[in-house]
């Protein structure tokens, strides 16, 4: 955003403040723990705020003008849509896989993704479950609706994952203005529509965990935790490596068996936990240490600092080389 506004010098988490004679930097630019960017100024303005009060601050303006601005650099339109009810039902235009027959039963179609449902078609059944999402995620008191519109986001990238075909931004408005017009009563009444929808499109690239794969996570921890040192993936070339190292391998050996084989996340915060006392940023060096190594390849850096984007990784080694022989170190 800033670069659009020709401030690209000074997006940065140390630079000079482009708001007053700066001689030593005192200006700032920094991820926040909400996962939106915010700016500081340590000498005209220690408050800092969010993207849309930097535009406040910024251009002068109001802050609905800034929220219509900022939608507007986001790709969005600043006018105000339609009620939910107007939307055309835009999920039935949708083209999902055809379906197909199943081994087991010829006679009886195999849906590829949501069931037939006394006569709806599998877009009705998306439709239906993003208003149900929207809806077990309404506020039902003050001062939640942060973690509520979180967890809708969260569901909503896993109902994206799931289908295959992304769902596009007029798919999704139906969902929030389900949300907003529940959680309604329990909203911060100085805030507006359009600062809660900013919110809304600004969190979906946010996503990094979506709903279910954190349970993923979990259980490939847990089972890393129960393996025998014997039971550790060897590392091709390295075969006094630490147990650290083999312990995080065979974490990404768990998580690419959950995932199918494919491509998975992880964090180097949660890489951290398959070893006792091990930190983040030593998870991080060790991580580069096992791409070089062929165990695994990275196949998008994510960001080591707290709430970053996680790595997305697959996994190289083979079954056979997963494995310790179990008569290795004895001579017959």
């Amino acid at each position: 955003m800033m670069s659009r506004l020709g401030l690209g010098e000074h997006a940065k988490k140390v630079a000079h403040c482009p708001w007053h004679h700066d001689e030593h930097p005192s200006f700032s630019v920094f991820e926040g723990d909400d996962g939106f960017w915010h700016y500081k100024c340590f000498v005209c303005d220690t408050q800092g705020g969010d993207e849309i009060a930097f535009l406040v601050k910024h251009l002068g303006i109001s802050r609905r003008e800034a929220i219509k601005l900022y939608l507007e650099m986001a790709g969005f339109p600043p006018s105000r849509p339609p009620k939910s009810c107007e939307y055309p039902q835009s999920l039935a235009s949708r083209k999902f896989p055809p379906s197909r027959r199943s081994p087991e039963s010829p006679e009886s179609p195999e849906c590829l993704g949501y069931p037939m449902s006394n006569g709806q078609g599998l877009d009705g059944e998306v439709e239906k479950e993003l208003q149900r999402l929207a809806a077990s995620n309404a506020c039902t008191e003050r001062s939640i609706a942060k973690k509520r519109l979180w967890k809708l986001l969260r569901d909503l990238r896993a109902v994206d994952e799931r289908i295959g075909p992304k769902l596009t931004n007029r798919e999704l408005m139906p969902a929030f203005d389900e949300w907003h017009r529940l959680s309604q009563p329990f909203l911060d009444p100085a805030k507006t529509r359009d600062g809660y929808l900013a919110k809304f499109f600004a969190g979906l690239e946010k996503v990094r965990v979506p709903t279910g794969d954190g349970d993923t996570i979990k259980k490939a921890l847990e089972g890393v935790w129960k393996l025998a040192p014997s039971e550790l993936p060897m590392i091709p070339g390295c075969e006094n490596a630490p147990e650290s190292w083999r312990r995080i391998a065979a974490l990404h050996r768990e998580l690419s068996r959950l995932c199918g084989n494919g491509i998975y996340f992880l964090s180097y915060r949660d890489a951290a936990k398959a070893y006792d006392g091990l930190s983040h940023q030593s998870a991080y060096t060790i991580t580069f240490a096992l791409a070089r190594l062929g165990v695994i390849k990275i196949v998008r850096i994510g960001d080591v600092r707290p709430n970053g984007r996680a790595s997305e990784f697959r996994y190289l080694l083979s079954e056979t080389e997963n494995r310790v022989e179990e008569d290795a170190g004895f001579e017959l």
